[in-house]
């Protein structure tokens, strides 16, 4: 046979070997009894939040189903896994749910790495498909430059200044009908009825008055300024662990997160306020266990967020109004907040 016969015969048996390989490729992608769907939310959340990612798997109850953890990529942090949840849909298919909860440390783009799901049939087929979460974006809690001067208000303007007797007149007037008022006062009281007992003076007391003592220590302890985020947000955890065991009756302090937000619904906490408390103490744990150093504006953000917490759960009879509340600042200020909706994103 000659050169050329032989060149073209071995290019036939490669042509026939990479079509058979193919073939069984496909055979196999085609026999993997598994549909895969893949879910991220929220597809924005600021530093330290929670982001969910679900896989979903709809399979038959031949096949076994697993799902790894996706692979760890700087920046970001898995916190959670959730159990798997498997229902039965309407067309007699299983779908199975996996759970995997992240935390971002970092701004800009981010995305989890890869998770293989594993599957094994009754006839012993078994395979492994890999899968890819949809990136999501880490914004700033702060709004605008915090550092940046804002400028002053413009002055005030004012019109010629009154008559030099004016202001005193004005001042003995008022006093002459103070007194006046006072003394009126004073003799109807002792006329209709015996001076009342001056009742004493009485420190507030119960887990709300304790709990909000020990936050305003925190606001002024300089924690904040000097940038020590893994004390003021350690404090922060242990007031409220303590706030909630002695408020609602269970053992706060000796759970962690996880079972903590399992167990307030339990014990009779709102469901919105049990996300209040669970988010911040999540951010607590990520500045102790994770060295998560936030912005400034968003570590204060967090301080009022632990207030109205506290304030949102004092008991208070159906009628009365709520009662809006006020928290030092670190400088000496005050910031007010209140409100069944929480309106310390907005001080």
């Amino acid at each position: 046979m000659s050169r050329r016969a032989r060149g073209v015969g071995l290019a036939a048996i490669l042509a026939a070997m990479v079509v058979a390989f193919a073939a069984a490729g496909v055979v196999r992608a085609q026999e993997a009894p598994v549909d895969i769907r893949v879910d991220l939310e929220p597809r924005s959340a600021t530093l330290g939040d929670r982001v969910r990612l679900t896989v979903s798997v709809f399979h038959t109850d031949a096949v076994l189903i697993t799902a790894e953890p996706p692979e760890p990529r700087e920046g970001l942090t898995l916190v959670e896994t959730v159990p798997v949840v498997t229902v039965v849909l309407d067309d007699g298919r299983l779908r199975s749910e996996f759970g995997f909860t992240f935390a971002a440390f970092e701004l800009g783009t981010m995305q989890p790495g890869p998770s293989r799901v594993l599957w094994l049939h009754e006839d012993g087929r078994s395979g492994a498909t890999e899968v890819v979460a949809p990136p999501f974006e880490v914004v700033s809690a702060a709004v605008g430059d915090a550092s940046a001067l804002r400028p002053l208000k413009p002055q005030a303007e004012f019109g010629e200044p009154p008559a030099a007797w004016l202001r005193p007149a004005i001042a003995g007037g008022a006093v002459a009908a103070v007194l006046l008022l006072a003394a009126l006062v004073l003799w109807r009281r002792r006329r209709h009825r015996p001076e009342p007992v001056a009742a004493p003076v009485v420190a507030a007391t119960g887990p709300e008055a304790d709990a909000r003592r020990a936050l305003e220590e925190i606001a002024s302890s300089g924690l904040l300024q000097s940038g020590d985020f893994g004390a003021f947000y350690g404090t922060i955890a242990v007031v409220m662990r303590r706030y909630l065991e002695a408020r609602f009756v269970f053992p706060a302090t000796a759970l962690t997160t996880s079972e903590l937000d399992a167990r307030m619904d339990d014990h009779g906490i709102e469901r919105w306020q049990s996300r209040l408390a669970e988010g911040l103490l999540n951010r607590c744990d990520a500045a102790v266990y994770a060295g998560y150093e936030p912005d400034p504006v968003a570590a204060d953000h967090d301080l009022t967020v632990a207030f109205e917490i506290i304030e949102l759960s004092r008991e208070q009879p159906a009628a009365e109004e709520a009662v809006s509340f006020e928290r030092p600042h670190p400088d000496g200020s005050a910031a007010t907040g209140g409100g069944a909706n929480g309106s310390g994103a907005g001080r």
